[in-house]
């Protein structure tokens, strides 16, 4: 009796360490009937990280997808009828969430698994008019851009935002001063969405 018990803790144990491992902590094995393909029905990213996810099948599974943007990594055999690949994705720099679809095969068996990406932080400059190059005698000019969220800015000391327009509309409207410094200048606008950086150089000459 002792000896049942011993053996029953040790198998515990051993269940136990197949479900945690993996680089990345992944959702637990699916269950499901003794024989059949069991894996995860959906995977939610929230950034551009890799995502591990578990198989039960008799044979090694085919993974594809038509998604670009979603990267299969090689399967590998964890132990007997169970195996692990990790997924990846690229940043979406959309602005919306997308989704794709992940086809798991394994002799006649046919699985499907949803992958879900949300969008990441995203600022984007679309047009700058004039094209960065200053008059000498200060004067306005626009950037327009793409972004997720209003930017926050970092603007030269001689450039100005100009508030007649809102940064919410995606054009920043700025104001830009004569240079009688009497050398030519350049300055570096930066719009940032959370991780997000978008610069733009502008170059004035002296008059």
């Amino acid at each position: 009796m002792k000896l049942r018990n011993l053996f029953s803790i040790v198998v515990l144990i051993a269940v136990g360490l197949l479900s945690s491992c993996g680089e990345n902590d992944g959702p637990s094995l699916p269950s499901g009937g003794d024989g059949g393909m069991s894996v995860n029905d959906e995977v939610l990213f929230t950034d551009n990280t890799s995502f591990s996810i578990n198989i039960k099948a008799s044979t090694k599974p085919v993974l594809t997808t038509d998604a670009a943007w979603l990267h299969i990594g090689e399967v590998k055999n964890l132990t007997t009828g169970i195996y692990t690949v990790e997924l990846r994705v690229d940043l979406n720099d959309t602005g919306e969430t997308r989704t794709a679809e992940v086809y798991v095969t394994t002799g006649k068996e046919k699985s499907t698994i949803k992958v879900t990406q949300v969008f990441s932080d995203l600022v984007k400059v679309t047009n700058v008019s004039p094209d960065g190059n200053l008059d000498a005698n200060g004067g306005t000019f626009t950037i327009k851009y793409v972004s997720t969220a209003p930017p926050a800015t970092n603007i030269p000391d001689w450039i100005k935002i100009d508030n007649t327009r809102s940064i919410d509309e995606g054009i920043l409207s700025l104001i830009y001063l004569p240079n009688d410094t009497g050398n030519d200048r350049e300055g570096l606008i930066v719009l940032a969405v959370g991780k997000s950086v978008a610069n733009v150089i502008v170059r004035q000459e002296a008059r």
